[in-house]
């Protein structure tokens, strides 16, 4: 099996897709604008050759990419970026080297519908939340609730081989936190409302093969045209991972590796569980006996803000639940520090949260 990655180095995890799936004994190949001398490490070794373009943008230069590599290894039979910015290379290049699995660009334009895609779920059952499709001014009356993502990884019959759901700063705390940095946290448990409205949600995009991301809104408060409090009002679908860190999240929350799953999911349309590949049919009626599933909290440090508490009270205080500590430079040379933690309980989360962010009052 010969698959092509594009931007196979960013996010600069995404290596993790790589390796697994050479592990699965895939041919991998990428095509990127970077550097060969930028790539990491695991990346290089994850990868059976690598085709450097001036510009990933310029899709004549990736279709000549991608023709060099079919012409060396033979038929293409995946390709794939994982990102939203490139859905659309993608897409050109599986129309114009007619490859079967994903999606071509009439399939891709009718999803990435911002308006199509949301009526198309209303019209199934699911709440949405959008001016353009309803019969009411949303913007008069405000709306208090938190975004929420079902994340899955699903089979060629959209099927769910995985499933997650992580809680993303509301925008009142996006607020407090801008001058800090970004938070978010992956659950241990889904409810079950979130999981039937996300497996509705699959079924109405109806492509299938992906890592797939769906946002929600859950009211905090009850709204006079959206619903009660709980209830979960779709507001956008991604046919990508979250990005950046969400799938190590992941991982650490549930004991899993995501990048196993997916790559088991494109060779063999399964997943494997307990000793064995397992369908998506078996895996309804799987019964999880990890006891391990827990949150799994993003929180980031900017450089500028006068901490209250410095990097060695955060590695005394956390040093048993961290599960990351990387320091990243942004386009702008703006430093900041990322962090993962592995916690039992929302009130632990919610300490952690503060404990990073807590400033010293300006003079």
């Amino acid at each position: 099996m010969n698959f092509v990655f594009l931007s196979p180095n960013y996010p600069d995890n995404y290596w993790k897709f790589c390796r697994r799936l050479k592990e699965n004994g895939v041919n991998v190949l990428g095509i990127g604008d970077a550097s060969y001398d930028e790539l990491s490490q695991d990346l290089t070794d994850s990868l059976t050759e690598y085709y450097r373009v001036d510009n990933l943008i310029d899709y004549e230069q990736v279709y000549r990419a991608a023709a060099f590599l079919s012409y060396k290894y033979g038929k293409i039979d995946w390709i794939e970026s994982m990102n939203e910015y490139w859905l659309y290379q993608d897409a050109g290049l599986r129309t114009d080297f007619n490859i079967k699995t994903g999606m071509k660009n009439e399939e891709l334009a009718s999803i990435k519908d911002y308006v199509l895609i949301l009526k198309r779920f209303a019209e199934a059952g699911i709440p949405v939340y959008t001016r353009d499709i309803s019969a009411f001014d949303i913007t008069a009356s405000p709306v208090e609730a938190e975004l929420c993502s079902y994340d899955a990884i699903v089979d060629s019959h959209c099927e769910p081989l995985f499933e997650s759901m992580t809680v993303w700063a509301p925008a009142k705390d996006n607020a407090v936190h801008a001058d800090t940095g970004e938070i978010y946290y992956t659950c241990p448990d889904m409810p079950a409302k979130l999981r039937s409205l996300g497996r509705k949600a699959l079924k109405v995009i109806g492509t299938g093969s992906r890592f797939m991301h769906i946002e929600f809104l859950r009211l905090t408060k009850d709204h006079g045209h959206l619903g009660k409090t709980g209830e979960y009002i779709a507001v956008n679908a991604s046919l990508c991972p979250a990005g950046g860190a969400a799938p190590d999240m992941m991982n650490y929350a549930h004991s899993v590796d995501v990048y196993k799953i997916w790559a088991d999911m494109i060779t063999t349309d399964r997943r494997y569980l307990d000793g064995r590949l397992q369908t998506a049919a078996e895996l309804k009626h799987y019964t999880s006996e990890n006891t391990e599933d827990c949150f799994c909290v993003y929180a980031s440090r900017r450089e500028g803000p006068s901490y209250v508490y410095p990097e060695s009270r955060i590695a005394d205080k956390f040093h048993d639940v961290l599960m990351m500590r990387q320091k990243v430079t942004d386009d702008n040379g703006t430093e900041s520090i990322r962090y993962a933690a592995k916690l039992r309980t929302q009130h632990e989360v919610n300490t952690f949260i503060r404990f990073l962010h807590e400033t010293n009052p300006q003079l």
